[in-house]
């Protein structure tokens, strides 16, 4: 757990002893796969580490249409904009697999930011960084046609949850394609188009429900950015 910790970017640099002050206020919170951890507009009262598993960050339109923010990962922090900001969630968080989380309440992860400067400072990184993919998002969405989003999205999901394989990359992340849709605002249907025409040219297959993308440099291009 320590180790899971250290490596996200808002708790790197820390010594054992201070992750150690970390967990020892923290709780551990289990979902099972597509358990809802919470909705947007809830009241915010706790920040969360991913321990184990995938979740996603998501809105819902009024219409019942859902725009996918981010796929979060091991390590990685989320839940700190109520804490910090407006009290409200500002997004739904639901399971993709079963989840292991570390719970922290916001009396407690406030008064570790004020004894470590240096994670706060880290902490408006983090922010920073989740602004830039919103405003990308928005701006693929306009401005980018189907293609070339979901090319950036399975390259970019690719060097966050790449398998590398003997005949390419495999993404270890079990998506609907409805789910892909919600990932790029596109259709179920405009993806499985898409999806069926890239599996019979070769450049990517479907291995129950998984992505394996057989020729990376050829989706790189097409993306305009790079598998790591």
């Amino acid at each position: 757990m320590r180790r899971l910790i250290g490596s996200e970017t808002l708790f790197a640099g820390l010594s054992d002893e201070d992750l150690d002050e970390l967990i020892a206020v923290a709780r551990t919170t289990r979902l099972a796969s597509r358990e809802q951890l919470f909705h947007k507009g809830d009241d915010g009262t706790q920040v969360y580490v991913v321990i184990r598993g995938r979740l996603k960050a998501l809105t819902t339109s009024d219409e019942g249409d859902d725009v996918v923010f981010s796929i979060l990962g091991e390590g990685e922090v989320f839940g700190e904009i109520a804490l910090l900001g407006r009290p409200q969630r500002s997004a739904t968080v639901t399971a993709i697999t079963p989840c292991e989380l570390l719970a922290i309440d916001r009396r407690d992860f406030l008064q570790f930011l004020r004894s470590h400067p240096e994670a706060a400072i880290e902490l408006l990184a983090v922010l920073a960084e989740r602004l830039k993919r919103v405003s990308e998002l928005v701006e693929d969405t306009m401005f980018l046609n189907l293609p070339v989003r979901l090319a950036k999205k399975l390259v970019h999901l690719a060097h966050s949850f790449g398998e590398r394989l003997e005949d390419g990359v495999k993404i270890d992340l079990k998506l609907s394609q409805g789910e892909w849709g919600d990932l790029v605002g596109a259709t179920r249907e405009s993806i499985n188009k898409q999806l069926r025409a890239w599996t019979e040219s070769g450049l990517i297959t479907l291995e129950q429900g998984y992505v394996v993308i057989h020729r990376p440099r050829e989706l790189e291009r097409l993306a305009g950015v790079v598998i790591a």
